[in-house]
């Protein structure tokens, strides 16, 4: 069964919408297989801001309008049989990312052409001696428009069902197939030394790259590392917190510092199975300043279960011998 997933993002938001990518699971429902030269379809839609940017990200705004004004692009690796798909789409614009988290049957129907469309691209990838049958899973996808439901109601047991699915589906597997991640993207030895699933989770607020923060560090650090390979985490850091409207790393929210020193530490394991002395440091510290700030907070329901995964944390920290 290929995975298949559906992503938005705008010049400061990105993950699932609740309407658009629940288009993906309705799409394969009932699929025979296709083949196995695809076994990942990642398809991201890059949609526009109406107004202008909120201040000190200009910078993202202004990436995020350059790079949908090259779009579509479309990568496939061969190798994993992953692919990878970005459309500038108009279907929302930032503004309306909040105002659209109820399920809505107009843009879900608009949504599945604008999905099938996109699919169509990987015609310009996929060759002939490829083992997967192209045709017939778009056939299967266009057909799929006489199953739209008619109603919101219908749409909504449709989420219902699908998700019914996907939780049965999930129950059977280990915690590591869980996390759905491509490893040919981190370091060989990354899982061997972070060889505990939370450190890996990405929709885990108290893992370290879970949280909106740690996610974004991983990301940009993966993308400024391809260009500087031997260059220090504490330059990119600097770099991205002036990009971010900081002055620098250290005048950035403590909270967001926090998060964002202790993301860079395990951005590097993840990335180069080591951990830079200073980077490592920050990350300790920051993890005190957390365990204070937690320690505090007794009234929090969540308060022992940071307690404990902050813990985690510095006891791997600890464990890791730094460069």
């Amino acid at each position: 069964m290929i995975k298949f997933y559906i992503m938005s993002k705008t010049y400061n938001c990105y993950g699932g919408h609740t309407t658009l990518s629940l288009i993906s699971d309705f799409l394969l429902k009932d699929a025979p297989h296709f083949g196995d030269a695809i076994k990942e379809i990642t398809l991201t839609f890059h949609f526009p801001n109406a107004g202008l940017p909120r201040k000190t990200l200009e910078s993202l705004y202004e990436d995020h309008d350059n790079f949908r004004s090259n779009l579509p692009k479309i990568v496939y690796r061969r190798s994993s049989g992953k692919l990878v798909i970005d459309v500038s789409s108009e279907l929302l614009d930032s503004s309306k990312w909040k105002a659209s988290s109820r399920l809505s049957l107009p843009l879900f129907v608009s949504g599945v052409e604008e999905v099938i469309t996109a699919l169509s691209l990987i015609k310009k990838r996929i060759k002939k001696s490829d083992d997967f049958d192209l045709g017939s899973f778009l056939t299967h996808c266009k057909t799929a428009r006489e199953r739209i439901p008619s109603s919101e109601d219908e749409l909504q047991l449709l989420s219902e069902e699908l998700k019914a699915v996907a939780k049965a589906q999930r129950a059977t597997m280990s915690p590591w197939q869980k996390l759905g991640i491509d490893w040919e993207d981190y370091h060989p030895n990354a899982r061997n030394v972070l060889d505990n699933p939370f450190f890996w989770e990405r929709s885990n607020d108290f893992a370290p790259n879970g949280n909106d923060t740690g996610a974004d560090i991983l990301s940009e650090y993966m993308n400024w590392i391809k260009l500087h390979k031997d260059g220090k985490p504490l330059v990119f850091i600097e770099q991205l917190a002036r990009q971010w409207g900081y002055v620098d790393f250290v005048t950035m929210d403590e909270d967001l510092r926090d998060e964002a020193a202790i993301g860079l530490a395990f951005a590097d394991l993840k990335l180069r199975a080591i951990c830079d002395p200073d980077v490592r440091d920050l990350a300790l510290t920051a993890i005190e300043q957390q365990r204070s700030r937690a320690q505090e907070s007794t009234g929090w329901s969540h308060r022992d279960e940071k307690l404990k995964t902050l813990d985690i944390l510095e006891t791997k920290l600890k464990q890791t011998k730094p460069i």
